[in-house]
């Protein structure tokens, strides 16, 4: 254990736009991210036939919705055969509020029918007016992250 603070210890923290306890800080995902900006990406684009893409070889890392990709992802099932692939993603669950900091929630990549082909856990945060998602590389390939207004 620790020894407790004294008055004349030095105060640790983070740089602006970083987050932890002083001691360990690490870049605040609404300012260190990648990109997915492509139209393809927004729920109302029609995958034509045989030009299905895929996120099977996206690095992990933190990507906001955003641009003509659109602002967020869509909390309800989503066709499939839209988002420039074969099974559009839709998050199963609510996004959090700031108050809930980082969350888990499961992605659903759409099929014909069911709802739910494949699934995928991803971090979620809300942070003022940041929504960012910790995504991981989908389990099938023809699946890709979609994006909504």
């Amino acid at each position: 254990m620790l020894p407790a603070r004294t008055p004349t210890d030095p105060v640790c923290e983070c740089r602006p736009r970083f987050n932890g306890n002083g001691r360990i800080c690490t870049a605040d995902p609404c300012f260190d991210y990648k990109n997915l900006r492509e139209v393809s990406r927004e729920i109302s684009y029609n995958t034509p036939f045989g030009s299905e893409l895929c996120d099977y070889q996206l690095s992990e890392g933190w990507y906001p919705s955003a641009g003509a990709a659109g602002k967020k992802m869509l909390t309800t099932r989503v066709p499939a055969f839209r988002c420039g692939t074969k099974w559009s993603s839709w998050l199963n669950g609510a996004h959090p509020t700031v108050e809930d900091g980082e969350v888990q929630r499961t992605v659903c990549f759409s099929d014909r029918s069911t709802g739910c082909k494949y699934s995928n856990d991803i971090i979620v945060k809300k942070s003022g007016s940041c929504l960012i998602y910790k995504l991981f590389h989908p389990p099938g390939c023809e699946s890709r992250f979609c994006g909504t207004d």
